[in-house]
């Protein structure tokens, strides 16, 4: 999960803040949309999602493949996704 964001040291330079949302009590922030699924097999959660992140667009963090189980408020993304994209891996029930 991404960390809150830090100052930028360049000069006249601005970072994005990404939007932030409290589910649960916990942080938590927006997922613009899902572009990709692979498989990663060195890794305990092997079905991984490549989103991109709210506010963080033309940014070095703007992409990120995050698992399953990050996405438990994203379920209609994850299934928007599948429907764009049937032939992409997708979790097992």
């Amino acid at each position: 999960m991404l960390k809150p964001t830090t100052s930028n040291t360049f000069f006249k330079k601005t970072q994005p803040v990404p939007i932030l949302v409290i589910n649960d009590r916990e942080p938590e922030y927006e997922i613009l949309w899902i572009v990709d699924s692979k498989i990663n097999y060195q890794q305990v959660y092997k079905l991984l999602y490549k989103i991109i992140w709210l506010e963080y667009k033309d940014t070095k963090d703007e992409f990120k493949y995050i698992s399953t189980t990050e996405l438990t408020y994203a379920t209609d993304l994850v299934s928007n996704f599948h429907i764009v994209y049937p032939a992409n891996f997708r979790a097992t029930k």
